[in-house]
């Protein structure tokens, strides 16, 4: 909090409030996201954290107390009023509108603290507030702390964690570039080119729809950088234009653009809420569609058209089917009853994908039987494999409610081929099968190579 309350005090022009002021919004986000920082000790930190910085940079001791308790009131108000909406109104944990509950805390909280400094800061020594304009502060504060929520906030919020970061470099390099990714960000950087070159009332307005063509194509991290550097840029361009060209409306004015910039970063922000809910909500429902949705394992269509593909992919050199069926499945499930059956059926499927790997294709072919594509696999690993599987599932016991763990068993049959092939999908899967029946005839409980 000290640091950041120094960089805020160090964007204040002689005599008045901050240009910017980030320690605010970077407090509220910490206790949002972190909500075992709402401790007496935190708090005491953040206070000393805000009261060294105003008394280091020259302000008096009265002063420093009163600006500390307003950033106080303005925080803690917020948090207050964020957590009772989304304990009271279950509406806002999910979906686009998650954000509501934000906006209408920061409106409220920024109103609070507003309210708490044109009533306190002009009335104590050393002041730099006047008793005479306390309407046009309060805007100026409001706009101003609003402004700097909208800017900061979802930065911190946005954050990734560090096992994402860490999965971000493990996994750069598996990840190819696309330079059509950067368009919108280069549009973003062009508009503001634009803006800065030809200011005028319409300036704000420039940027608008490269920041939607951004915000429905970048995460919401990244959003959030870009978002922060617009409205950073604009409001330091803008302001300082109106402020060469203005002489006694500066403030009216500055604060129109304080609250232009808000709605604008606001827009920005929930519009990619809304683009990154939708897609995933679409890799939701892509998921269904081709998963089975109690085994969790691919379905027939999805597995029929991602084995065509490598069947005839050169990336390829050789694969095994594995035709996989639970021994004296419809025996019980009329001892123990359908449930117990989809407890085997879940219980199975995860045994399976323990021994496969994460490009191996599993599938539910129907039923009690599945179907497994090992990818540049020979006959004896495909075996090991198939053996591995039979031994560890006769080795288990399934737990079924009340009644006795019991124990299943799996016949299996795998067939070889080398790819690319001009073979139909079905040619190998039936070669398969074939080898499947030939384990149960055999008495069940083992695998035959086809």
């Amino acid at each position: 909090m000290f640091s950041a309350a120094l960089i805020g005090i160090f964007t204040r022009p002689l005599a008045y409030s901050a240009f910017f002021w980030p320690a605010n919004p970077v407090f509220l986000g910490l206790l949002i996201r972190f909500p075992r920082m709402r401790t007496a000790s935190a708090l005491w930190g953040a206070f000393s954290g805000y009261m060294i910085a105003d008394l280091l940079t020259g302000n008096g001791l009265a002063l420093a107390f009163i600006l500390t308790m307003t950033n106080f009131v303005a925080v803690l108000s917020t948090i207050s009023i964020l957590v009772y909406i989304q304990n009271q109104f279950k509406y806002f944990k999910d979906g686009p509108q998650i954000i509501y509950p934000y906006i209408f805390a920061l409106i409220l909280g920024t109103l609070i603290g507003s309210t708490f400094a044109v009533n306190t800061i002009p009335y104590v020594p050393g002041t730099f507030m006047s008793k005479t304009q306390l309407l046009v502060d309060f805007t100026n504060w409001w706009s101003g702390e609003f402004l700097n929520a909208v800017i900061v906030l979802p930065l911190v919020l946005a954050f990734p964690k560090l096992i994402e970061i860490k999965h971000f470099f493990i996994n750069k390099r598996s990840r190819s570039f696309n330079p059509f990714d950067a368009l919108p960000f280069i549009a973003v950087i062009l508009s503001m080119i634009l803006t800065h070159s030809y200011y005028g009332p319409g300036a704000l307005l420039y940027p608008l729809a490269t920041l939607v063509w951004a915000a429905s194509i970048y995460s919401l991290f990244n959003i959030a950088i870009i978002n922060s550097f617009v409205c950073l840029t604009l409001y330091h361009s803008v302001s300082y234009l109106y402020l060469y060209d203005t002489t006694n409306s500066f403030l009216k004015e500055i604060t129109s653009i304080r609250i232009g910039l808000a709605i604008l970063g606001l827009a920005t922000i929930v519009l990619c809420i809304i683009s990154q809910n939708r897609k995933l909500l679409f890799k939701e429902i892509y998921y269904l569609a081709n998963h089975d949705t109690l085994t969790d394992t691919m379905n027939r269509r999805s597995f029929i058209r991602l084995n065509e593909q490598r069947l005839t992919s050169k990336k390829y050199k050789e694969a095994c089917f594995l035709m996989l069926d639970i021994d004296f499945f419809k025996k019980l499930n009329d001892n123990y009853g359908h449930h117990a059956g989809d407890i085997v059926l879940k219980k199975f499927a995860d045994i399976v994908k323990e021994n496969l790997r994460s490009e191996d294709l599993f599938c539910r072919h129907g039923g009690e039987e599945f179907v497994v594509l090992l990818s540049n696999v020979d006959k004896e690993e495909a075996l090991m494999i198939a053996e591995r599987i039979r031994v560890q599932l006769s080795e288990t016991f399934i737990h079924i409610e009340q009644e006795n763990p019991i124990k299943i068993t799996v016949s299996m049959g795998v067939t070889h081929t080398y790819l690319p092939s001009r073979l139909e999908l079905q040619q190998p899967i039936n070669t398969a099968d074939q080898a499947l029946y030939r384990a149960k005839d055999s008495g069940r409980n083992c695998v035959v190579l086809a």
